[in-house]
């Protein structure tokens, strides 16, 4: 082999590693659309959907401690990430929930799904790390929220879930949430179960509804010593 074809042979192969590095490059550095469009600017117009998120979070935790006998929330996207944005990076409870090395979380609520975004690293090392989950009440079993892990990415690049599963596990567990995993369709969901150290719940979630943009939910109290429709 001549001289000449070596150096033609390394030529080639230097240009299709830079070739392939900067695909990468540029495919990691993707930012979804959704996580674009879910930026709200500061100013008086976010600073009003998060004091909206506020309040209904605290008219919702007093219906709660109330033990009213019906109570609903409704939650919209606009208001979560003013939300993310005015006071949770703030709050050391909620960035526990957080991988570490994350920042700038973003959420937008579809029909049925939830978009999860945040960014995770530094400068020029950063990505947008987005996650896919349909969302669903357990239909036989009291205060179960089932989630469907449909997609996780780095930029526009697929990426393992396990880290992420075992993240979410070792979160819940730490809140007193009991999760167990399954796989649907191929899909890994979890099935987490709100005050699980009692065998009747207090407070029972009896509707969670994904609409565009928005999160109802809506349950009751069950008084002592009263029976759950759902336990017969």
């Amino acid at each position: 082999m001549s001289r000449k074809s070596i150096l033609l042979g390394v030529a080639f192969i230097a240009a299709v590693l830079v070739f392939v590095g900067v695909t990468l490059g540029v495919l990691v550095k993707h930012e979804p659309s959704f996580y674009r469009r879910s930026a709200l600017p500061p100013g008086p117009i976010r600073s009003l959907h998060s004091e909206a998120f506020e309040s209904e979070t605290r008219m919702l935790w007093s219906s709660l401690a109330d033990r009213s006998p019906k109570w609903f929330a409704t939650f919209t996207d606009a208001q979560i990430n003013s939300y993310f944005e005015e006071q949770l990076m703030r709050n050391r409870t909620y960035r526990d929930f957080l991988p570490k090395g994350a920042s700038a979380p973003r959420v937008a609520i579809e029909s049925e799904k939830i978009r999860l975004a945040f960014r995770y690293g530094h400068g020029a090392l950063s990505s947008v790390i987005s996650i896919d989950l349909r969302v669903w009440l357990a239909k036989n079993e009291p205060n179960v929220v089932c989630l469907e892990l449909q997609g996780l990415h780095a930029g526009a690049l697929p990426i393992s879930a396990q880290s992420l599963l075992d993240q979410v596990t070792a979160a819940c567990q730490r809140k007193h949430i009991a999760v167990k995993w399954y796989r649907r369709n191929g899909n890994p969901v979890a099935l987490l179960r709100f005050q699980s150290e009692g065998s009747r719940p207090g407070v029972q979630l009896s509707n969670l509804e994904l609409r565009q943009g928005m999160l109802v939910l809506s349950g009751s109290c069950i008084q002592p010593g009263a029976i759950s429709p759902s336990a017969n």
